[in-house]
């Protein structure tokens, strides 16, 4: 059997048999579907309480949909360091990283098949809010390739909170560390979103967009994906595992 496969096998059955995993699905779930309501009832109210000829300048795309995936994604900031601090931290912890290495794998083996295993919880953890798109379309949202965008979006940013979330628990045995130390590099790169709108440099400010996680996933939910954004994002992932796997190599050092 392909070793990355017995890996992430051996992953995903531990993450389902952790409390913590299912308590993180139905806090998720539950905070997802009170931010959707609360919007929508936010969006009727200001509908209500505006005169009529007034009402087509509050857009629902940009009062509901996008503010809500945008919530989503910031949710998720807080949500998956939990779920990767434990990846390597444990391991090192407990001892059995030396029985896994001792196994007939390589490293990059280990840390992709880790990355994918937690990647795949990740996404289920959207799926609950796939009954959204369901009352966004009775709605009548116009656009329905910006749902796609979203969700696209989403899952291309669990993949790098994932990764650099791994590699976080790759420098320590200590998992309350590792899950502060992923927040730290996840929130690091919306960091550079908001520097990038303060300056007025523009080249700066461009290069620090581009940087930034939230720059792509502005322009994944606005329904458009373009080569620049896959490149980031691959990018993205492929340095990070690259950094978790040479922590875990620096053990023959």
């Amino acid at each position: 059997m392909n070793p990355i496969r017995v890996v992430s096998i051996k992953e995903i059955s531990q993450i389902w048999r952790s409390p913590l995993a299912w308590t993180l699905l139905g806090l998720f779930s539950l905070l997802s579907g009170w931010t959707f309501f609360n919007l929508l009832v936010g969006y009727t109210d200001n509908i209500q309480s505006i005169p009529a000829d007034m009402q087509s300048q509050i857009s629902f795309l940009e009062e509901v949909v996008l503010r809500l995936y945008g919530n989503i994604n910031f949710f998720l900031l807080f949500f998956i360091p939990p779920l990767t601090m434990r990846l390597m931290a444990e391991e090192k912890k407990q001892g059995t990283l030396d029985l896994l290495l001792a196994a007939p794998i390589k490293d990059h083996h280990i840390i992709v098949g880790k990355f994918l295993a937690t990647w795949s919880f990740t996404i289920v953890l959207l799926i609950p809010t796939l009954l959204f798109p369901f009352v966004l379309f009775w709605a009548g949202v116009p656009d329905q390739k910006v749902l796609l965008g979203c969700y696209l979006g989403l899952i291309a940013n669990t993949a790098c909170y994932v990764a650099v979330g791994l590699f976080a628990s790759s420098l320590t045995e200590n998992q309350v560390i590792a899950a502060l130390l992923g927040f730290f590099f996840i929130m690091s790169t919306w960091l550079l979103s908001w520097i990038a709108q303060s300056t007025d440099n523009f080249m700066i400010g461009e290069i620090l967009r581009w940087l930034s996680v939230t720059g792509h996933f502005e322009t994944l939910v606005r329904g458009v994906l373009s080569t620049a954004d896959l490149t980031y994002y691959l990018s993205f992932v492929g340095l990070s595992l690259y950094a978790s796997v040479q922590v875990l190599g620096s053990r023959n050092w």
